[in-house]
C-alpha cells in the first residue's frame, strides 16, 4: 500500500458551513493546501487570498482573488490589474504607493485591504515577523485615501499568527484602534486567520470561545454597515484530510513507516503541530507506548514520539487526522509529494 492523503469533500462543506452560519464572508488561503483551493473553485463561492504570481494562474476566476502585495514594481502591479485581479492586501507604505500608482495609470478600480497590526502593544515580536502597519498609520490612511474615486471598497485586514487560541478580542482591539470617524469610512474588515484546529498539541475546547468573539465582533462592525471577512487555513485544510500510512518495520518499541515527514509532513517539523493518530489510545486504556517515525535516515523525520497502540504489527495501517494544512514536501532525497484521493466522505 502506498501512502496518500485522503480528501473528504463533506468533511470540507462542514467546515465552509460552519463560518458562512456565523455570517462570515470567506476568503481562502490559497496556500496553506493547493487541493482544497482547486476543489474549492468547483464547489462553493468562496475567494482566495493568494501571496504569489505562481498562485494567481491556479485560479481561473480572478475575481475571486486577494492578492496580497510584497515589494512588487509599479510594472508587475499594473500587469496583475491586467490580469483582472481587482483586490489588493497592502502592509507597507512603499507598496502603498506602487499601488496607487499603478491604478492612477491603468483607470482601474480596486478594493484596498490595509493590513494592520493587532495586538500591537505587546512587547516585542518573538521569532516571527509580523506584517502590518501601527493603528496611526492605518487611520491616515483611511482619511487620505476614503474619497479616492479610483478604490470602490476600502478595508482592514487584521494580521493574526497560525493556531491562535487567544489573540480574539478583536472588537476592542478596533475599538482601541480605528476612530469611529475612520470606521464610517471603511466598507469591510478581515479578521485574518489564525483558526485553529486540532493537533496532539492543540485542543479544540477554546473553539467556541473564538466563535463567539467573532459573533460579537459581527454585530459590533454591522453598526456601521461594514462586511465581516475571515482567512481560514488551517481551520479549513486540516480536518478534511486524512494521511494514509503503512508500517514497515518495528523494533525496540519504534515504528517505521513507508513515508517520511520530508514529503508530507513537514509542518510537523517546522511548527510542531503533532497530528493525531486515528488508532491511538487513551492514556488509562491498555497498549504500549510507540515512537513513530518516517522512514528517510535524517534523525529529526518523527511524527510523534509517544503513541499509545494496541499490538500494532507490520503491514497495519496508521493513520494521522488533520493532515491536510501544509501538507507540501521538499526534494530532499528526491522525495516526490503524495498523492491526495478525493473522496465524498471518509
Amino acid at each position: 500500500m502506498l501512502a496518500k492523503f485522503i480528501l473528504s469533500q463533506k468533511k470540507l462543506l462542514e467546515q465552509i458551513k460552519i463560518l458562512k452560519d456565523l455570517g462570515l464572508k470567506i476568503s481562502y488561503s490559497y496556500k496553506t493546501n493547493k487541493e482544497i483551493g482547486n476543489l474549492l473553485q468547483k464547489i462553493s463561492d468562496v475567494d482566495f487570498s493568494v501571496h504569489t504570481k505562481e498562485e494567481i494562474e491556479m485560479i481561473k476566476d480572478k475575481n475571486k482573488i486577494w492578492f496580497f502585495t510584497q515589494a512588487e514594481s509599479e510594472k508587475e502591479l499594473e500587469n496583475l490589474l491586467k490580469k483582472g485581479i481587482n483586490k489588493f492586501v497592502i502592509d507597507n507604505e512603499i507598496d502603498l504607493s506602487r499601488i496607487l500608482n499603478a491604478i492612477k495609470n491603468t483607470k482601474e478600480r480596486i478594493n484596498l485591504s490595509l493590513r494592520m497590526k493587532f495586538q500591537e502593544h505587546r512587547i516585542g515580536t518573538g521569532k516571527y515577523f509580523v506584517y502590518g502597519m501601527d493603528s496611526k498609520k492605518i487611520n491616515d490612511i483611511i482619511e487620505q485615501e476614503f474619497q479616492n474615486p479610483l478604490i470602490e471598497n476600502l478595508g482592514i485586514h487584521i494580521h493574526r499568527k497560525s493556531q491562535n487560541t487567544s489573540e480574539w478580542e478583536i472588537q476592542t482591539e478596533l475599538e482601541d484602534s480605528i476612530t469611529k470617524e475612520n470606521l464610517k469610512k471603511i466598507n469591510f474588515i478581515n479578521f485574518g486567520g489564525g483558526l485553529p484546529t486540532t493537533y496532539k498539541s492543540y485542543t479544540s475546547k477554546v473553539t467556541p470561545y473564538i466563535f463567539q468573539k467573532l459573533k460579537e465582533t459581527k454585530k459590533f462592525l454591522e453598526k456601521y454597515n461594514i462586511k465581516s471577512y475571515i482567512e481560514p487555513g488551517r481551520f479549513l485544510a486540516g480536518p478534511c484530510i486524512k494521511l494514509q500510512t503503512q508500517i514497515i518495520q518495528i523494533y525496540e518499541k519504534n515504528i517505521i513507516l513507508n513515508t517520511t515527514i520530508y514529503n508530507c509532513a513537514l509542518d510537523t517539523i517546522l511548527t510542531g503541530t503533532k497530528m493525531l493518530v486515528e488508532q491511538e489510545l487513551e492514556d488509562k486504556e491498555k497498549g504500549d507506548y510507540y515512537l513513530i517515525k518516517g522512514n528517510s535516515p535524517t534523525r529529526d523525520d518523527i511524527f510523534r514520539y509517544k503513541v499509545k497502540l494496541k499490538n500494532p504489527k507490520v503491514g497495519d495501517t496508521i493513520i494521522f487526522l488533520g493532515a491536510g494544512a501544509y501538507n507540501y514536501t521538499t526534494d530532499f532525497f528526491g522525495y516526490k509529494k503524495l498523492k491526495t484521493e478525493i473522496v465524498e466522505n471518509f
